[in-house]
């Protein structure tokens, strides 16, 4: 099973990931792993950090050369061996990736306080390993540390690639604004999805961009944070993926696990279940996804359950609501207290984003990716890319005549 395991702090010199049990002979796309880095540095509402940091992954382990072959035979010639030539893919071997801090490098920033901030890690984090400086337990819970998740999660959508998954996302409310109606029956069209990242709100076609960054300024002037909820699409994943037996390995909580740990994230919703609760008669028989034949295959008409029934996928588009906190570092401070002294203080203001939600929904939509992978690799793994490819196709030609004849 593909395992992921990364370190660092945030204002350590650098950022590390391992993944583990990573199949042969898997595309390994540096441009779209940047980009996806880039995505995460780029919303609007970030703070001065991410002026600093110009995020690039270093792959140091677990990967190889492939040469481009045009058919012809000769991909191995001389001429042929130039860098614009090469492609990268998996070796087999654990890789290794390390994104670099340059705000280590350019500020060596140290810090040290004992205001502890509401609604993050400092007082739990100081009381969990009796320290005196409340800054350490934020080093490693900032959300800098998310930098690495990214990197991994987006080098494993070519691994997705294999089963024809795709995953989308978009931000669907910052404050008090939302964009209604982004999804058509529990969907997003691929064309909704690329509107959304032309945008640095990642506010799909249905949103209103204007009132979305009026929110976000309205902070800002305020000298406050602000929260709101993104969404996680993920296409193309077929029935009976996952497992019912234990509840450690449902679909479902394992998606659930990967995302809720993702700072300032305080919900998780699959499918359509708080909207549902807004709507006048809600029951079973209105909520729940009927089962159809059209042309010979089962279909469904709504996609409430958000493509998963029982911890199982079920065929729909898997539909991941991520709700975010507003941030706990706020310019104007929020009431405290000072553990050095035990006396009540404001809450110290440590450089910050005004609003996390479209990278937050960056960083919630690779830990999907990394969720999905570990799940798929337990169902059909194997040494290679062929491998799993053999292996997951000949388990869908042995089920397909339960959706299809």
């Amino acid at each position: 099973m593909i395992k992921y395991t990364s370190a660092g702090d945030s204002h350590g010199e650098a950022l590390v990931g391992i993944l583990e049990n990573v199949p042969a002979h898997i595309a390994v796309d540096i441009k779209r792993i940047n980009a996806m880095l880039s995505l995460r540095q780029r919303g609007y509402g970030r703070g001065k950090r991410m002026q600093i940091e110009k995020d690039k992954v270093r792959i140091i382990s677990g990967v190889t050369e492939k040469f481009s072959d045009s058919g012809t035979g000769e991909s191995l010639q001389p001429e042929n061996l130039q860098p614009e030539n090469l492609l990268l893919e998996t070796s087999g071997a654990p890789i290794g990736m390390l994104i670099e801090n340059r705000d280590y490098t350019l500020n060596k920033t140290k810090r040290f306080f004992t205001v502890v901030r509401p609604g993050h890690s400092d007082f739990a984090g100081t009381v969990k390993f009796a320290f005196e400086n409340a800054a350490i337990p934020s080093e490693r819970t900032s959300a800098r540390t998310t930098a690495m998740d990214v990197a991994a999660g987006a080098l494993l959508l070519s691994y997705l690639e294999l089963f024809g998954i795709e995953v989308y996302f978009f931000a669907e409310r910052i404050g008090s604004v939302r964009a209604e109606g982004a999804l058509e029956k529990g969907k997003l069209t691929k064309e909704a999805f690329e509107y959304a990242l032309k945008n640095d709100l990642l506010v799909p076609p249905s949103g209103d961009y204007a009132a979305m960054k009026a929110e976000v300024d309205r902070a800002i002037s305020q000298r406050d944070s602000i929260g709101g909820s993104g969404v996680v699409v993920v296409k193309g994943v077929p029935p009976g993926v996952g497992h019912y037996g234990n509840f450690l390995d449902k679909l479902d909580g394992i998606i659930a696990h990967f995302v809720m740990s993702v700072p300032s994230v305080k919900s998780v919703e699959v499918g359509t279940l708080s909207d549902a609760f807004l709507q006048d008669g809600f029951t079973g028989s209105a909520f729940h996804d009927a089962l159809f034949i059209e042309n010979g295959k089962l279909t469904r008409r709504t996609n409430n359950a958000g493509g998963i029934e029982g911890g199982l996928s079920n065929g729909e588009d898997i539909v991941i609501r991520v709700g975010f906190k507003p941030i706990p570092t706020v310019l104007k401070g929020v009431p405290s207290v000072d553990l050095s002294d035990f006396s009540e203080k404001r809450s110290v203001y440590v450089r910050s984003d005004t609003c996390v939600v479209p990278a937050g929904t960056v960083v919630s939509a690779m830990r999907v990716s990394l969720a999905l992978s570990t799940v798929l690799s337990e169902q059909f793994g194997g040494d290679s890319a062929a491998d799993v490819k053999a292996n997951f196709e000949g388990w869908l030609s042995r089920r397909r005549k339960f959706w299809q004849r």
